[in-house]
Protein backbone atom coordinates (compact mmCIF):
# COMPACT_ATOMS: atom_id res chain seq x y z
CA UNK A 1 0.00 0.00 0.00
CA UNK A 2 3.07 2.49 0.85
CA UNK A 3 4.31 1.61 -2.56
CA UNK A 4 1.31 2.38 -4.43
CA UNK A 5 0.99 5.78 -2.01
CA UNK A 6 4.61 6.57 -2.75
CA UNK A 7 4.13 5.42 -6.86
CA UNK A 8 0.94 8.04 -7.36
CA UNK A 9 2.58 10.78 -5.52
CA UNK A 10 5.69 10.85 -7.79
CA UNK A 11 3.20 10.39 -11.02
CA UNK A 12 1.07 13.95 -9.66
CA UNK A 13 4.66 14.83 -9.27
CA UNK A 14 6.07 14.43 -12.75
CA UNK A 15 2.12 16.03 -14.01
CA UNK A 16 2.27 18.62 -12.26
CA UNK A 17 6.23 19.38 -13.05
CA UNK A 18 5.50 18.65 -16.76
CA UNK A 19 2.39 21.52 -16.49
CA UNK A 20 4.68 24.13 -15.25
CA UNK A 21 7.19 23.39 -17.74
CA UNK A 22 4.57 23.08 -20.58
CA UNK A 23 2.96 26.22 -19.04
CA UNK A 24 6.71 28.11 -18.94
CA UNK A 25 7.46 27.75 -22.34
CA UNK A 26 4.15 29.11 -24.02
CA UNK A 27 4.61 31.85 -21.93
CA UNK A 28 7.91 32.20 -23.82
CA UNK A 29 6.70 31.13 -27.24
CA UNK A 30 4.42 34.00 -26.46
CA UNK A 31 7.12 36.85 -25.26
CA UNK A 32 8.89 36.17 -28.52
CA UNK A 33 6.49 36.30 -30.73
CA UNK A 34 5.35 40.03 -29.16
CA UNK A 35 9.24 40.91 -29.48
CA UNK A 36 9.37 39.54 -32.92
CA UNK A 37 6.27 41.53 -34.08
CA UNK A 38 7.47 44.93 -32.65
CA UNK A 39 10.36 44.78 -34.37
CA UNK A 40 8.71 43.98 -37.72
CA UNK A 41 6.15 45.68 -39.80
CA UNK A 42 4.64 48.82 -38.61
CA UNK A 43 3.17 51.72 -39.05
CA UNK A 44 2.47 55.75 -37.38
CA UNK A 45 1.67 58.72 -38.08
CA UNK A 46 3.88 59.91 -35.24
CA UNK A 47 6.23 63.29 -36.91
CA UNK A 48 8.97 62.80 -33.98
CA UNK A 49 12.32 62.18 -34.98
CA UNK A 50 14.26 58.86 -34.82
CA UNK A 51 17.77 59.29 -35.01
CA UNK A 52 19.84 57.06 -37.03
CA UNK A 53 23.01 56.29 -37.87
CA UNK A 54 23.65 54.31 -40.73
CA UNK A 55 27.02 53.69 -42.32
CA UNK A 56 28.97 57.39 -42.04
CA UNK A 57 25.95 59.23 -42.01
CA UNK A 58 23.15 60.64 -39.32
CA UNK A 59 19.81 61.03 -40.21
CA UNK A 60 17.06 62.49 -38.60
CA UNK A 61 13.75 60.58 -39.73
CA UNK A 62 10.23 61.60 -39.30
CA UNK A 63 8.68 58.40 -38.05
CA UNK A 64 6.00 58.64 -40.10
CA UNK A 65 8.20 57.65 -43.19
CA UNK A 66 9.44 54.56 -41.60
CA UNK A 67 7.60 51.19 -41.87
CA UNK A 68 9.77 48.89 -39.40
CA UNK A 69 9.15 49.30 -35.74
CA UNK A 70 12.63 48.36 -34.37
CA UNK A 71 14.10 51.62 -35.92
CA UNK A 72 11.33 54.01 -34.53
CA UNK A 73 14.04 53.22 -31.53
CA UNK A 74 16.66 54.87 -33.15
CA UNK A 75 20.39 53.82 -32.76
CA UNK A 76 23.00 52.74 -35.02
CA UNK A 77 21.44 50.54 -37.46
CA UNK A 78 22.29 48.80 -40.66
CA UNK A 79 19.38 49.88 -43.10
CA UNK A 80 15.73 51.28 -42.73
CA UNK A 81 12.61 50.69 -44.37
CA UNK A 82 10.93 54.07 -45.35
CA UNK A 83 7.83 55.33 -47.06
CA UNK A 84 5.93 58.00 -48.97
CA UNK A 85 3.73 59.46 -51.37
CA UNK A 86 4.74 60.94 -54.38
CA UNK A 87 4.92 63.19 -55.99
CA UNK A 88 5.55 65.44 -52.83
CA UNK A 89 7.34 62.76 -50.88
CA UNK A 90 4.43 62.84 -48.14
CA UNK A 91 4.74 60.82 -45.03
CA UNK A 92 2.21 58.50 -43.43
CA UNK A 93 -0.55 61.01 -41.85
CA UNK A 94 -4.39 60.41 -40.72
CA UNK A 95 -5.52 62.46 -43.58
CA UNK A 96 -3.54 59.98 -46.25
CA UNK A 97 -3.60 57.23 -44.61
CA UNK A 98 -6.18 55.70 -47.06
CA UNK A 99 -4.04 56.24 -49.65
CA UNK A 100 -0.84 54.18 -48.15
CA UNK A 101 -3.76 51.27 -47.38
CA UNK A 102 -4.81 51.04 -51.09
CA UNK A 103 -3.60 47.82 -52.77
CA UNK A 104 -0.80 47.96 -55.36
CA UNK A 105 1.84 50.86 -55.98
CA UNK A 106 -0.43 54.08 -56.82
CA UNK A 107 1.32 57.20 -55.73
CA UNK A 108 3.74 55.11 -52.91
CA UNK A 109 7.07 54.88 -53.01
CA UNK A 110 9.84 52.70 -51.13
CA UNK A 111 12.93 53.57 -50.24
CA UNK A 112 15.33 51.45 -48.19
CA UNK A 113 18.43 53.45 -46.83
CA UNK A 114 21.02 50.94 -46.00
CA UNK A 115 25.05 51.24 -45.14
CA UNK A 116 27.27 49.46 -47.45
CA UNK A 117 31.31 48.39 -47.12
CA UNK A 118 31.11 49.74 -43.20
CA UNK A 119 33.80 48.05 -41.23
CA UNK A 120 32.73 46.51 -38.28
CA UNK A 121 34.40 49.31 -36.05
CA UNK A 122 32.03 51.39 -37.46
CA UNK A 123 34.68 53.72 -38.77
CA UNK A 124 34.54 54.72 -42.10
CA UNK A 125 37.36 52.38 -44.64
CA UNK A 126 38.73 53.82 -48.18
CA UNK A 127 36.40 51.81 -49.75
CA UNK A 128 33.68 53.38 -51.09
CA UNK A 129 30.03 52.29 -51.89
CA UNK A 130 29.34 50.64 -55.45
CA UNK A 131 28.88 53.68 -57.97
CA UNK A 132 25.48 53.10 -60.09
CA UNK A 133 27.23 52.32 -63.08
CA UNK A 134 29.23 49.20 -61.36
CA UNK A 135 26.23 47.56 -59.97
CA UNK A 136 24.60 48.33 -63.68
CA UNK A 137 27.61 46.45 -65.06
CA UNK A 138 27.54 43.60 -62.63
CA UNK A 139 23.29 43.24 -62.86
CA UNK A 140 24.15 43.17 -66.87
CA UNK A 141 27.17 40.57 -66.26
CA UNK A 142 29.57 43.87 -68.70
CA UNK A 143 27.73 42.83 -71.53
CA UNK A 144 27.46 45.61 -74.56
CA UNK A 145 23.94 46.21 -74.90
CA UNK A 146 21.96 46.78 -77.48
CA UNK A 147 20.49 50.15 -77.36
CA UNK A 148 16.56 50.92 -78.58
CA UNK A 149 15.01 53.90 -77.86
CA UNK A 150 12.38 53.73 -74.97
CA UNK A 151 9.83 56.28 -73.25
CA UNK A 152 10.43 59.63 -71.12
CA UNK A 153 14.33 60.06 -72.84
CA UNK A 154 15.49 56.30 -71.86
CA UNK A 155 17.13 53.93 -73.55
CA UNK A 156 16.05 50.18 -73.64
CA UNK A 157 18.99 47.57 -73.06
CA UNK A 158 18.53 44.49 -74.94
CA UNK A 159 21.25 42.03 -74.59
CA UNK A 160 22.29 38.93 -76.39
CA UNK A 161 22.58 36.83 -73.22
CA UNK A 162 20.04 36.05 -70.84
CA UNK A 163 20.16 37.83 -67.63
CA UNK A 164 19.24 36.70 -64.29
CA UNK A 165 16.48 39.33 -64.47
CA UNK A 166 13.22 39.57 -66.79
CA UNK A 167 12.95 42.81 -65.91
CA UNK A 168 13.10 45.83 -68.96
CA UNK A 169 16.27 47.78 -68.26
CA UNK A 170 16.50 51.10 -69.31
CA UNK A 171 19.35 53.65 -69.28
CA UNK A 172 19.08 57.34 -69.70
CA UNK A 173 21.17 60.69 -68.44
CA UNK A 174 20.50 62.93 -65.68
CA UNK A 175 20.64 66.66 -66.06
CA UNK A 176 24.56 67.12 -64.68
CA UNK A 177 25.93 64.44 -67.37
CA UNK A 178 25.63 61.66 -64.94
CA UNK A 179 24.37 57.63 -65.65
CA UNK A 180 20.77 56.49 -64.68
CA UNK A 181 19.33 52.78 -64.71
CA UNK A 182 16.42 51.68 -63.30
CA UNK A 183 14.81 48.18 -63.89
CA UNK A 184 11.30 48.09 -64.26
CA UNK A 185 8.56 45.23 -64.50
CA UNK A 186 7.49 44.45 -67.79
CA UNK A 187 3.84 45.37 -68.91
CA UNK A 188 1.41 42.14 -68.60
CA UNK A 189 3.83 40.04 -65.91
CA UNK A 190 2.23 41.39 -62.43
CA UNK A 191 -0.81 42.93 -61.77
CA UNK A 192 0.94 46.56 -59.90
CA UNK A 193 4.31 47.22 -62.34
CA UNK A 194 6.90 48.86 -60.27
CA UNK A 195 10.60 50.34 -61.08
CA UNK A 196 13.84 50.15 -58.86
CA UNK A 197 16.74 51.92 -58.63
CA UNK A 198 19.84 52.77 -56.88
CA UNK A 199 22.01 55.30 -55.90
CA UNK A 200 25.12 55.51 -54.10
CA UNK A 201 24.39 58.66 -51.14
CA UNK A 202 27.69 58.44 -49.86
CA UNK A 203 30.73 56.89 -49.49
CA UNK A 204 28.87 54.27 -47.12
CA UNK A 205 25.36 54.63 -47.48
CA UNK A 206 23.48 53.65 -50.37
CA UNK A 207 19.40 53.91 -51.09
CA UNK A 208 17.44 51.18 -52.78
CA UNK A 209 14.17 52.81 -54.41
CA UNK A 210 10.88 51.32 -55.97
CA UNK A 211 8.07 53.22 -57.73
CA UNK A 212 5.10 53.04 -59.84
CA UNK A 213 6.64 52.32 -63.16
CA UNK A 214 2.66 54.50 -63.95
CA UNK A 215 5.09 57.30 -62.72
CA UNK A 216 8.53 56.28 -65.12
CA UNK A 217 7.55 59.78 -66.80
CA UNK A 218 9.03 61.52 -63.62
CA UNK A 219 11.86 59.27 -63.04
CA UNK A 220 13.98 62.76 -63.11
CA UNK A 221 11.73 64.44 -60.25
CA UNK A 222 11.73 61.14 -58.63
CA UNK A 223 15.46 60.93 -58.75
CA UNK A 224 15.67 64.69 -57.37
CA UNK A 225 13.24 64.05 -55.00
CA UNK A 226 14.99 61.09 -53.44
CA UNK A 227 17.83 62.92 -52.52
CA UNK A 228 16.49 65.94 -51.30
CA UNK A 229 14.15 64.06 -49.02
CA UNK A 230 17.78 61.73 -47.73
CA UNK A 231 19.02 65.75 -47.44
CA UNK A 232 16.58 66.67 -45.36
CA UNK A 233 16.78 63.94 -42.98
CA UNK A 234 20.43 64.89 -42.44
CA UNK A 235 19.12 68.45 -41.61
CA UNK A 236 16.65 67.84 -39.46
CA UNK A 237 18.49 67.82 -36.36
CA UNK A 238 17.40 71.54 -35.06
CA UNK A 239 14.07 71.02 -36.24
CA UNK A 240 11.77 69.00 -33.66
CA UNK A 241 11.52 66.32 -30.77
CA UNK A 242 13.23 63.00 -31.51
CA UNK A 243 13.49 59.94 -29.33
Amino acid sequence: LAGRKASWKSIVIFVFGTGVLVVGFLLWIANETKQRLDIGYGITTSANFARLEIGDKVFFIPKNHIWSREDWKGGRVTGVNLHALLPGFEPLTEVNRHEFEKPGWRRKISLHLREHAMPANGRSSGRPSMTRREVYERTTHNQTAHDINGPFGLRLQKFANKLSTEDDIFVGTKRDGSFYWVTCSPEGKVPFPSCRTYIEYSKHVVVNYTFPKALLSDWLRIEDGVLNLLQKFENNLNQGEYK
